[in-house]
């Protein structure tokens, strides 16, 4: 028995023993338990039912003094939407759950559905119940989410082969800056690109469209989204496929929004769009002779791209390297445990 505590041990220790221990309970029909953005479940039919859940706590994934309730309510939902995207579904229906203290206002809980409810309409999914609790605090939202998904269809984090082309839907850093913006003070009505970067943030879009449009080309080998950020988010793909990857710097797509704020608080812009997470692009792999059916299934989708920034290896290592072919440090991204409470994403 290790009593070490998690912030010691790291979030993903913890969440390896779930696996195991989950890993004796599941029967035949369960085709995929823990280790991916969902779980798969066999229903008897030619689709398969997907079935996700995650949570936002106050004051780690987000702040009254930033987010309204409203706002809250959307993240609770997307980051669920976002793992049935993920898998290459559709979302079918939820149910979210509201532990709060007593004296929260009805209103602030009443906006909070209003946004849960908002981000299942706009991204076709029904909220169909849910439970509330009270809570000494802090205020948790939690959903719980399952979609469809057709057999042939079916994206896993694993399938990953020697040899892919590894590849984003789209420009990183743009939540992570809106978050940095927000804890340095930086208003959105600056810029327009801040502004971008704080909605960003606050009201993320999960790109079910684009994971639809790739899954419809059988072309993909493995996906996930990336909610952690790419420093945290590569490594569990290549884990599950049991391979490495190499990540050339200069190709990382970095949103305008994450420059700009870099270059305001002193960080690096490359470090905050691989490690900063909830940008919820997805991450893919595919033949290499697949990649222009891959980036013309997108081409008709409003801000999607199939940009290629790697290659799947051999090698179980995950690097990024140079434009001289030097090994960069790849950073990290979140862990809940790491360090102190902030903003930030759920895997």
């Amino acid at each position: 028995m290790d009593n070490r505590p998690i912030k010691d041990v790291g979030e993903n220790r913890v969440v390896s023993r779930f696996r195991v221990l989950a890993s004796g309970t599941l029967g035949s029909d369960i085709l995929v338990g823990p280790g991916d953005d969902a779980a798969v479940i066999n229903s008897g039919e030619s689709r398969l039912l997907l079935l996700a859940c995650d949570m936002m706590v106050e004051g780690v994934h987000f702040r009254w003094e930033w987010a309204s309730p409203r706002q809250v309510g959307w993240k609770a939902m997307v980051q669920n939407l976002s793992d049935i995207a993920a898998m290459g579904g559709e979302p079918a229906a939820a149910v979210a759950s509201l532990a709060a203290p007593g004296d929260l206002a009805e209103d602030v809980a009443a906006e909070i559905a209003e946004g849960l409810a908002s981000a299942a309409a706009v991204h076709g999914a029904a909220l169909v119940g849910g439970d509330l609790v009270g809570s000494p605090g802090p205020v948790v939202v939690d959903v719980a989410i399952t979609g469809w998904v057709e057999r042939e269809r079916l994206l896993l984090r694993r399938g990953a082969m020697v040899g892919d082309a590894l590849l984003v839907t789209g420009r990183l850093g743009a939540a992570a800056a809106g978050l940095a913006a927000r804890e340095n003070g930086l208003e959105e009505a600056e810029s327009s690109l801040l502004g971008e970067a704080i909605r960003a943030h606050h009201e993320p879009r999960p790109r079910l469209a684009e994971a639809r449009a790739v899954a419809n080309t059988g072309k993909v080998t493995a996906m996930m989204d990336l909610s952690d950020g790419l420093a945290d988010d590569l490594p569990r793909l290549c884990q599950q496929s049991g391979v490495g990857a190499h990540v050339r710097a200069e190709t990382i797509p970095i949103h305008q929004a994450c420059s700009l704020v870099a270059s305001r608080v002193g960080l690096n812009d490359l470090r905050m769009a691989v490690s900063g997470g909830e940008d919820y692009e997805l991450l893919l792999t595919c033949r290499p002779g697949a990649v222009p059916e891959i980036e013309a299934a997108l081409s008709d989708l409003r801000g999607a791209q199939a940009i290629v920034i790697g290659e799947i290896v051999e090698e179980e290592e995950v690097i990024i390297l140079d434009a001289d072919g030097r090994e960069m440090a790849l950073g990290k991204g979140f862990d809940h445990f790491a360090g102190p409470a902030a903003e930030r994403g759920d895997d």
